[in-house]
């Protein structure tokens, strides 16, 4: 079915908001990289793209410190060797699969919508959504992620607008969900949810395209040969991995965009509503053709299906995450953003016209852009002032605090190690234990066997770099009768494996070993700093 809906006019103002947006993002991610140090997954990927070879890279991406399908990391391989591996160079990666994003958002939201509920829903979703302006400015794939998925709504969009499917049109499709599936592993969950999408579209048109089914369906066949890799990839959480079993207020806070629990609960009834109005209206009026006279086209009517699929895939790992594997992380599901990017912009639309109907005509010519005009400038500057918002110290810079500057410090936390370790001129102070009996032990925390096996891939691929620094705790305490710990807080048993990081080595193999005592320095960044003695030594 072809939309009867005269294609919006465009003003100069389209290219202008858009390439704001863009600046905002940009400059926002270039303040945030002069602020944030990389953390461990940065570290991760810094790792990976500034590998000299293009073959090592591939063979120690395929290891278990990452559990991620190869685009992401081929494309930061190429982008580093042209740009460099520094915190804005990677970062700026990100970024720009964020314009692009936001670019595509607004394009598709334009085709669909007047100007101002296009600015309301895509400024209104990517710039007062903190989950898009962290990953703006991470060394990730949720940028590449977002933008491809963006692509992906796009050619949803206009494969809807023609009543016979192009062969071109459905080549680009397949190109873009095989880039959605090999982005992320939960790639194949929205693109699922875009092919759910056009089934339940066409199911409610009364049209039935099986070539379009296939485009989608044909591109998740290049997973087949990344399966091996994610075998081996995915043995890295087992007996159990890092990610807690959710609570209801995460999947609230995933599904809608606001920091208020109370504005949360609220827009979670109107979604409610919509949806039951939605879908009332969508069986009431299955047997009637749309008319040109409808505020609603068959493409905006399209995109509203789309929002709701999206929307599913939260609530379907929440209930996963609940009954069999936690698997739920805000981050993975950055797309259902893209939802709320369609339905700011239908509700700014009925709640603009409304207005209009009903506010006298003076108030409306000249109240109203003053007011819309407003809002737009305070959502551009939301990433700028975020970005202004953060401070982060220089990691390690306090751990001479207590003196002892000629002992080796063993952390107790992967990322410690693995911040201070990049960053530190003393680097070669920095160690990083592991015990393989002390990691399975469930009060060492549900990090425990994933943190071991992660620590232990990265010196398997790049050996050169950690050299003996990552060891086993036998090893170390063989070399070593003094040295310090940068323990997290101590073990209490009324605390559970899913709110605890607690090295049980320390416990186990020194703190009951008559051999050792401990001393407690301070505290240092909200950690413990402990000398530990062996008593011979210490004695001498």
């Amino acid at each position: 079915m072809i939309s009867n809906e005269v294609p919006p006019k465009v003003v100069i103002w389209d290219y202008v908001i858009p390439a704001l947006s863009v600046s905002a993002l940009l400059i926002s991610c270039i303040i945030v990289s002069s602020k944030r140090y990389f953390w461990i997954d940065e570290l991760e990927t810094y790792l990976l793209v500034r590998d000299h070879s293009f073959r090592h890279m591939l063979i120690a991406f395929g290891d278990k410190f990452t559990n991620m399908p190869p685009l992401y990391f081929v494309l930061g391989w190429l982008w580093a060797r042209a740009f460099g591996v520094t915190e804005l160079s990677l970062r700026l990666f990100s970024s720009l699969g964020m314009c692009v994003a936001c670019v595509v958002t607004w394009i598709t939201l334009r085709r669909n919508y007047r100007f101002w509920p296009t600015v309301v829903g895509t400024l209104g979703t990517f710039f007062l959504t903190d989950l898009v302006l962290v990953q703006n400015a991470e060394a990730r794939m949720y940028g590449l992620f977002l933008a491809v998925c963006s692509l992906g709504v796009l050619e949803f969009d206009v494969i809807n607008r023609r009543q016979h499917s192009l062969t071109s049109a459905l080549l680009v499709n397949a190109v873009i969900h095989a880039a959605i599936v090999q982005t992320h592993l939960f790639g194949i969950l929205y693109s699922g949810a875009i092919l759910s999408a056009f089934v339940i579209r066409d199911r409610f048109f009364h049209v039935f395209r099986p070539r379009v089914y296939l485009s989608v369906v044909l591109a998740w066949l290049s997973l087949i040969p990344y399966v091996p890799t994610f075998l081996n990839q995915a043995d890295g959480g087992n007996p159990r991995s890092w990610i807690p079993e959710p609570s209801l207020n995460r999947l609230i806070f995933m599904l809608v965009p606001s920091g208020s629990r109370f504005l949360s609960l609220v827009i979670i009834l109107v979604l409610a509503t919509s949806a039951i109005r939605f879908v009332f209206s969508a069986v009431t009026s299955r047997h009637e053709q749309l008319a040109p006279e409808q505020p609603s086209s068959a493409t905006e009517v399209s995109l509203r299906i789309l929002a709701f699929s999206f929307l599913t895939v939260p609530l379907f790992i929440w209930i996963i995450s609940r009954t069999l594997k936690p698997l739920f992380v805000e981050r993975y599901m950055i797309p259902a953003t893209l939802a709320w990017a369609i339905l700011l912009a239908y509700l700014a639309s009925r709640i603009i016209e409304r207005g209009k109907s009903q506010l006298p005509e003076a108030w409306c010519r000249k109240l109203s852009p003053v007011f819309l005009w407003a809002f737009a400038l305070i959502l551009l500057v939301q990433p700028l002032a975020y970005a202004q918002s953060l401070d982060e110290s220089f990691p390690g810079m306090n751990d001479a605090k207590y003196g002892y500057r000629d002992l080796p410090i063993v952390t107790a936390h992967c990322h410690d190690f693995i911040q201070r370790f990049h960053y530190s001129p003393e680097r070669s102070r920095y160690f990083f234990v592991m015990d393989w009996e002390a990691a399975l032990d469930v009060r060492s925390g549900l990090s425990g066997p994933q943190e071991y096996k992660t620590m232990d891939a990265l010196k398997r691929a790049y050996p050169e770099v950690f050299d003996d620094h990552i060891i086993q705790l036998s090893d170390f305490l063989s070399r070593h009768d003094r040295f310090l710990v940068l323990a997290d807080r101590g073990y209490r048993p009324r605390w559970t494996a899913q709110l605890l990081h607690y090295p049980r080595w320390l416990d186990v193999r020194i703190q009951s070993n008559p051999a050792y005592q401990i001393n407690t320095l301070g505290m240092i960044d909200g950690e413990r700093l402990l000398l530990v003695e062996k008593v011979e030594a210490a004695g001498r």
